[in-house]
């Protein structure tokens, strides 16, 4: 960084009291570069209405806009223009439309783009495939200083999109002191319990595992259960597949589990197990995948598909494991191994919150940041 102190602007539509990983990157970027700047301030939406700021930390200035988004924007943008120290202020943008547009349309140069996967793609859009990504995002993509991606998938999606572009891939983190391991609540329950947080979509895989479990041999089927966290459009579905199978009555719905309870949720599990799907006609797919890091932080191993960038979330062997993505012999005997031989349990469990510690918490995450925006 320069001699002179720098401010820090962070411009996202998603912040706390919002949930969701967009929110709590932006929050853990603002809560461990502060010592970094002579100042720091959020620029974000107003929640429910409620102008009383969201902040457990007073020494950073929260900036609300309007709820409503075409204000929102209008707003944003008398903000940015108004802003009188655009040479010494860094700006990360929690997406890029409208926060690194708005950034780059206001006269900012040190604008630093988060992206995220999602964004990147098309499916079947021909708005998203003729102009949004070979004008728009690459415009975006031109104009930042850098961007910096959750993973190496996203940062060759940018790439695609704008060879150009100063990208830099650089995975996400989580905090080790609240993801930590909880005592079990149940100890005399031998079967292996698994669990899966996530939105109930069907890109995310639920009737994959369900299928493999389902046809597991009857003397490995008998040993596993099924914890199943989360809300969301493929619910009713997966509830009629559950219904119909012939694990129903060793598989729980747990609804929404809130954040505080996760934790424990994590840690009374002894496998974390998340299928995702990648489609090229699909937007939808796991530019990261937060909920391993989460899962791994309390001691609980992970399964998790080679799509996306996923791989950059699991390191194989060292607290989970990467399968072929709808390969269900490969899920299979992986469980049938694990039920074989609970001390690979134990072993992983040890890795995985080792490796959160050494390689993945926040702390480490901005520590990079803080390079990379150098």
């Amino acid at each position: 960084m320069s001699s002179l102190p720098k401010k820090l602007l962070i411009i996202s539509y998603d912040f706390p009291p919002s949930t969701g990983g967009i929110a709590r990157l932006c929050h853990e970027i603002a809560t461990h570069i502060q010592s970094n700047y002579e100042s720091v301030e959020v620029l974000t939406l107003e929640k429910n209405k409620v102008s009383v700021p969201y902040n457990d930390n007073p020494e950073i200035k929260i900036n609300y806009l309007p709820s409503k988004r075409i204000l929102s924007e209008v707003k944003a943008l008398q903000f940015l223009k108004k802003w009188k120290h655009k040479p010494e202020t860094d700006v990360i943008c929690g997406t890029w439309h409208p926060d690194a547009a708005l950034s780059i349309f206001s006269g900012f140069k040190n604008v630093f783009a988060l992206a995220h996967g999602t964004e990147l793609l098309y499916g079947q859009s021909k708005f998203r495939k003729y102009l949004w990504l070979p004008f728009y995002a690459k415009w975006i993509s031109g104009k930042s200083k850098k961007v910096i991606a959750n993973s190496q998938y996203t940062k060759n999606l940018v790439l695609n999109i704008n060879p150009k572009a100063e990208v830099i891939a650089l995975p996400l983190g989580v905090n080790p002191e609240f993801f930590c391991p909880k005592p079990k609540s149940d100890l005399v329950n031998h079967k292996l319990k698994i669990c899966t947080v996530s939105r109930i979509l069907q890109f995310k895989g639920h009737d994959f595992i369900l299928k493999a479990l389902s046809e597991l041999p009857e003397s490995y089927r008998d040993q596993v259960e099924w914890h199943i966290a989360g809300s969301g459009p493929f619910l009713e579905e997966l509830i009629e597949l559950v219904n119909e199978s012939s694990i129903k009555n060793q598989i729980q719905f747990h609804g929404f589990v809130k954040d505080e309870d996760l934790p424990a949720f994590y840690s009374n599990s002894d496998l974390f197990i998340l299928a995702t799907r990648e489609t090229k006609e699909s937007t939808q797919v796991e530019g990261f995948g937060l909920v391993f890091l989460e899962a791994q932080a309390c001691g609980t191993p992970v399964i998790g598909t080679n799509t996306g960038g996923i791989p950059d979330a699991i390191e194989y062997k060292n607290g989970g494991w990467l399968i072929e993505q709808d390969n269900q012999y490969e899920l299979s005997q992986l469980i049938k191994q694990l039920i074989d031989n609970s001390g690979i349990l134990k072993v992983q469990s040890r890795l995985a919150r080792e490796r959160i510690l050494q390689k993945c918490s926040w702390q480490v995450y901005v520590d990079n940041l803080k390079q990379i925006i150098q």
